[in-house]
């Protein structure tokens, strides 16, 4: 049965999720977990929806001290629930995971909606700080609600749900199986339990009562409790003392994690060996990549465990994907290129985003991975792709970019140089939002002489113009100074241009700006 989801559905619910998925990885931490991203894009919400691989599960994040693998499933509000289906097994709500696998429920509410100046101007789905956006020009602020908390796979399969409900076609016509559950409205202590209810006191003295009918109690008289945190349920959540990271992860528990007949678990192998760098594997992962019978999700992080070891070229260990009849093979060999994450991987991508003959879905995943690898050669192939015949290439550099900051700074100012229209446009734009940012004392300084220098071009008047009437006063005001003394004309262009930007029509026109991270 095919899936009917818009959209603009399909992104709010990533969005939702990137970020509960980074409410866990912070409350985990205060466990002393050092949680990395395992499914990939689990913290972000890129989407390359008509591309991407579908039917395969791995959960969310991974501890690289202790291997505990999360599956995260954030709410809008406080529910126990998993979408399932009863029919295709890779759609089940536990397909690929294990008995001690968690699942971790944080509550993520909606605080902020529709702004009329920027839902008619944001065409792309991203995630920025903790704010998501969609090409239905709406935004959308998140905010983590309360405690998050946290069962075994073992703990939800003990417990039948207690209702069953079909969901509609708009979302793919499966089921979402139910688990009745009491959360507490807010901080407090608990001061009585009934057969029928339980009563929280809070701070201020307040009483509140919440149902447990035919729930276990998981809470005691006399307990602190949290806003959102059960207080009674069938399916017994994760005691605290388990919460807590041992540290116990080494090369012999990788390696016995690559012998798995789990799926998930081979590849949470893989990538534990990669991102602790356990070279003592490298026989076991070679074999690994080479292995046709393997997924290609494994086989791919085996590749690319082998390229951040320098034990093969990136190009050759790659092609076979690269060259794949499946787009999502080709999608997924650039992903894990990126995470490769060093000089020789910049090297590809550059490649990749700059080839006109590539497919969008490719050169936008390029760019997406050009814009988290710190590499003056990363932030090159940017600035170059606003040279690029697709638009929309154009647009994915920009918002990379963006996202690299303010490091991207000698690189942008030499676009300004560049004798090409469209990359001095898309340099300026760039300086633009980062300068837009800088509302500190320290930034502001770092960039003035920078921003400046692009002001006072005179061989550059219209983008030094443009930029004036964009710019915050602190980098402005310099500039016009100097530009009065050595070009009357452009002094005045950029005096004009900031006159606008301080005027009350100016908000009015600035209608394409993100949020700062």
């Amino acid at each position: 049965m095919p899936s009917f989801k818009s959209d603009s559905s399909f992104f709010h619910k990533i969005a939702m999720g990137a970020i509960g998925s980074r409410t866990v990885r912070s409350d985990l931490a205060e466990h002393g977990h050092d949680i990395i991203e395992l499914e990939r894009g689990s913290l972000d919400a890129k989407i390359w929806k008509d591309v991407k691989r579908k039917r395969v599960r791995i959960p969310d994040l991974v501890c690289r001290r202790c291997g505990q693998r999360i599956e995260v499933r954030a709410k809008s509000e406080p529910k126990l629930s998993m979408s399932h289906s009863p029919t295709v097994v890779e759609r089940r709500w536990d397909y690929g995971m294990v008995d001690t696998d968690l699942i971790a429920i944080p509550i993520c509410s909606e605080v902020g909606s529709n702004d009329s100046t920027i839902k008619q101007h944001w065409m792309r789905g991203m995630l920025t700080g903790e704010t998501s956006y969609w090409n239905e020009r709406e935004w959308v602020l998140w905010r983590p609600d309360g405690m998050v908390n946290y069962f075994t796979v073992q703990a939800f399969r003990d417990a039948r749900p207690d209702r069953v409900q079909k969901k509609g076609a708009e979302e793919g016509s499966e089921t979402t199986l139910i688990w009745r559950a009491c959360f507490s409205p807010c901080d407090g202590t608990i001061v009585d339990i009934s057969p029928a209810n339980i009563t929280i006191e809070s701070a201020e003295g307040m009483r509140r009562r919440r149902g447990r009918k035919e729930m276990d109690a998981r809470v005691a008289i006399g307990d602190f409790v949290r806003q959102n945190q059960i207080l009674a349920c069938n399916a017994e959540p994760a005691a605290s003392g388990r919460m807590q990271c041992t540290g116990e992860l080494n090369s012999d528990l990788i390696r016995s994690m690559l012998g798995s007949p789990h799926l998930p678990v081979r590849f949470a192998g893989v990538k534990l060996a990669r991102s602790t760098s356990c070279s003592e594997l490298l026989a076991e992962i070679t074999s690994i990549a080479s292995d046709r019978d393997e997924d290609v999700y494994v086989r791919l992080e085996a590749k690319a465990y082998l390229a951040q070891m320098n034990a093969y070229s990136i190009a050759e260990l790659f092609a076979p994907e690269l060259s794949a009849m499946d787009r999502s093979d080709q999608l997924e060999a650039v992903i894990a290129i990126g995470e490769v994450g060093n000089e020789n991987a910049a090297v590809i991508l550059a490649g990749i985003i700059g080839d006109e003959s590539k497919g969008y879905f490719l050169r936008s995943a390029a760019a997406y991975c050009l814009g988290r690898i710190d590499s003056s050669t990363s932030r090159r192939a940017l600035v170059n792709a606003f040279s690029a015949q697709s638009y929309r290439v154009r647009e994915d550099a920009l918002t990379a970019l963006a996202d690299v900051g303010f490091d991207a700074m000698p690189e942008l100012v030499s676009g300004i140089d560049n004798d090409d229209e469209q990359i001095q446009a898309g340099s300026a734009e760039v300086l633009r939002w980062l300068a837009r940012r800088a509302d500190t004392a320290s930034v502001s300084s770092r960039l003035i002489p920078e921003v400046a220098q692009t002001l006072t071009r005179a061989d550059r008047p219209l983008i030094a113009a443009w930029l004036g009437g964009q710019l915050p006063e602190p980098l402005v005001r310099a500039a016009i100074g100097d530009a009065l003394e050595n070009d009357v004309r452009l002094g005045y262009s950029l005096a004009v241009s900031w006159a606008f930007a301080r005027s009350w029509i100016a908000p009015l026109h600035d209608t394409f700006l993100p949020p700062r991270l």
